[in-house]
């Protein structure tokens, strides 16, 4: 988690969140998990609105479950929903073999998510 990140933009908040992942010994591949990220972007925003992101990826570049999370304070134009800058980051990796767990989580964290108290704080 970094609650003090400073990114500039879409690419650098990923590469950032990707690096966080791999702190955690989720990864065993860097590359193809930005990829797998950068192929879930390609379908649709994962910019869900309300200054919040939640970039994910199933991939077998992922060796256990995890999740990353980081503040940008000024915000990063993430192409989002809403089209206003993300500043909640919240990154998902599931093995390939992790069947529906990442909707799971993201059920989870959207529900978190609606905590006006949680987002603030």
């Amino acid at each position: 988690m970094d609650v003090n990140a400073t990114c500039l933009d879409k690419d650098e908040a990923i590469n950032t969140l990707v690096s966080l992942m791999a702190k955690q010994g989720n990864l065993n591949d860097q590359d193809v998990y930005k990829q797998g990220i950068y192929a879930r972007e390609e379908l649709s925003t994962t910019g869900i609105g309300e200054g919040i992101a939640i970039p994910h990826a199933q991939s077998e570049a992922v060796n256990a479950p995890g999740l990353a999370a980081m503040v940008v304070k000024d915000g990063v134009d993430y192409q989002s929903l809403d089209n206003q800058p993300a500043k909640l980051f919240f990154m998902i990796a599931v093995p390939k073999t992790g069947g529906n767990e990442h909707l799971q989580i993201l059920a989870m964290l959207s529900q978190m998510l609606m905590d006006t108290d949680f987002k603030d704080s």
